[in-house]
């Protein structure tokens, strides 16, 4: 199109760019921008969304800084939609100081926050809990009248079984359930992967029932998961009950529960799945 000397609108351009940042092309987005600014065509606030959405998409968010201060020394406002674009992209990338920079920003400015960008910093403690605490996010959140969602509740109870809090896991898990928030597979796969982790395998065992119970169908992770507690145990016996019972719901074992079976079966107890 440049090349012909058709000169498109910024709608245009946008399109394009989002296009290639989509398909992890960025390095041809800037590209293509550049040719569009010998012609005379300026990047708009969508323009810049959609190239910081792509870098941070292809963890390029070492570049996020620049563009964002050139898109503010043109005049444009980020909003809320932007700066929780580049919190997840931060986030992902392990720069949580940068994430927290940015939400102190929003602070500071009076940009209201939304759930996404709650999600993305609760995400960001998995990694590391010092800078904030997940109950401490959590209160802020309400205290500006957000209503937490299924997503986020996901979030928060993965968040505490990673660090093997199940008490506080426990508590979210419950609350999230006096909502009127139904629990999914991934939640209770969490749990369960928790409970396995500390060997509280009452606890894990007790959450597989409570979600057989609300007809929720177990993963291979969820019987990965219990199987792995209690080899550790030293439980083989019910070890093998759980794999058989897998085999005979159709699950069939991943890489991962192959590899840890092939470990624990020296002497035979546990058989492949027919």
């Amino acid at each position: 199109m440049l090349e012909n000397g058709v000169s498109p609108s910024i709608v245009t351009c946008t399109i394009i760019v989002d296009s290639f940042s989509k398909e992890g092309l960025i390095s041809e987005a800037f590209l293509f921008l550049d040719k569009a600014h010998q012609l005379g065509i300026a990047p708009n606030f969508c323009t810049y969304k959609v190239l910081i959405n792509g870098l941070c998409k292809t963890h390029k968010s070492s570049d996020v800084w620049e563009v964002f201060a050139n898109m503010i020394k043109r005049g444009y406002v980020p909003d809320v939609v932007l700066y929780s674009i580049m919190i997840d992209g931060f986030v992902k990338a392990l720069k949580l100081q940068e994430a927290l920079k940015l939400y102190r920003s929003m602070l500071d400015k009076g940009i209201e926050r939304n759930i996404i960008t709650y999600t993305s910093l609760l995400n960001g403690l998995f990694h590391d809990d010092r800078l904030l605490k997940p109950r401490d996010l959590l209160k802020v959140m309400l205290g500006e009248g957000l209503i937490p969602d299924l997503i986020f509740y996901t979030s928060l109870i993965a968040c505490y079984c990673r660090r093997s809090n199940m008490q506080a896991a426990m508590e979210v898990f419950g609350e999230m359930k006096r909502i009127g928030l139904a629990p999914d597979a991934f939640v209770y796969t969490c749990l369960i992967s928790g409970y396995s982790k500390v060997l509280a395998m009452d606890g894990a065992q007790l959450m597989m029932e409570e979600m057989e119970k609300n007809d929720i169908a177990p993963t291979v992770v969820t019987y990965t998961a219990l199987i792995i507690g209690y080899l550790k145990m030293g439980d083989e016996k019910e070890a093998e009950k759980l794999y058989i019972k897998m085999c005979q719901e159709g699950i069939t074992p991943d890489v991962m529960l192959s590899c840890i079976l092939g470990l624990g079966n020296d002497e035979g107890d546990l058989e492949h799945c027919p």
